[in-house]
């Protein structure tokens, strides 16, 4: 009996270990280097060049450059990132082109690169990857609101005006998102599902109405769609295809049950 459970443990694990996803060091390396390397050398070239027009061909006093060179790497930071978001979304692109992202169920397939899943997912999780760097440092830089275009540029996510993630989890993919959406910190966004013990994978967008307001905790998956002015309070699951009612907008619960609001007057 022991040998048995001992042989099915190590089954598992073997199957477990099977459907790891690995980035092959090269791509790894390539992906990071280049993606930050690459838009630093128009930064470098501009701030050489100021160097060189107002220290050595025009000097000017050291005054100006104590009050004016700050002013100046702020701006050549501002430029890196948006080099960075175009960069990183024209190198995606290729991806888009190679394997357009497609919504639906799919076999979670990993081992075979080859059949048409596979290569699905291959550049399912390249695009994942690729846009994690330009979305974590737009989003913890002095200009957060350049995340929305990392979101819009390198994945095609539909965003708004006015969207604003307070150091929330984003939506890498298939999202649409109405005009001033709120997001409290520690909420999420998950456009996927992975469903392990039937080897798929969900890939789904979600779409949140306008003036939607998620808050902390409250997460939306796959396929989960709000009406206009809904607010999702405290740690709150909006499920796979959750679906609100059209005269409620508070909601509340695992899974999100709209709840009444008494207002004193």
């Amino acid at each position: 009996m022991k040998n048995n459970k001992r042989n099915n443990n190590s089954n598992i694990n073997e199957m477990e270990e099977k459907k790891t996803v690995e980035l092959p060091v090269l791509d790894f390396f390539k992906i990071n280097l280049l993606s930050f390397i690459v838009p630093l050398y128009p930064c470098l070239g501009l701030f050489i060049l100021y160097i060189y027009l107002f220290a050595i061909l025009f000097p000017l006093d050291p005054i100006f450059h104590l009050f004016f060179i700050p002013c100046f790497l702020i701006m050549l930071y501002y430029v890196y990132l948006i080099l960075l978001v175009e960069f990183t979304a024209f190198w995606a692109s290729r991806w888009h082109k190679k394997s357009p992202p497609k919504q639906g169920v799919f076999q979670r397939v990993l081992d075979d690169l080859n059949s048409e899943e596979g290569k699905m997912m291959k550049f399912y999780h390249r695009r994942g990857f690729i846009i994690k760097f330009p979305m974590w440092l737009t989003s913890k830089s002095m200009f957060p609101w350049l995340v929305n275009r990392a979101l819009r540029r390198i994945s095609h996510n539909k965003i708004a005006h006015n969207v604003i993630y307070c150091d929330a989890y984003v939506g890498l993919e298939f999202t649409d998102l109405g005009e001033n959406t709120f997001f409290y910190p520690t909420s999420a966004l998950s456009s996927h599902a992975v469903n392990t013990i039937f080897g798929k994978i969900t890939m789904l967008e979600i779409k949140l109405g306008d003036n939607t307001t998620l808050y902390p905790g409250a997460i939306a998956g796959p396929n989960a769609v709000t009406n206009a002015n809904n607010v999702i309070f405290p740690n709150t699951v909006l499920h796979k295809n959750w679906r609100g009612k059209p005269d409620k907008f508070f909601y509340q619960g695992s899974p999100g049950r709209p709840i009444e609001r008494n207002y004193e007057k």
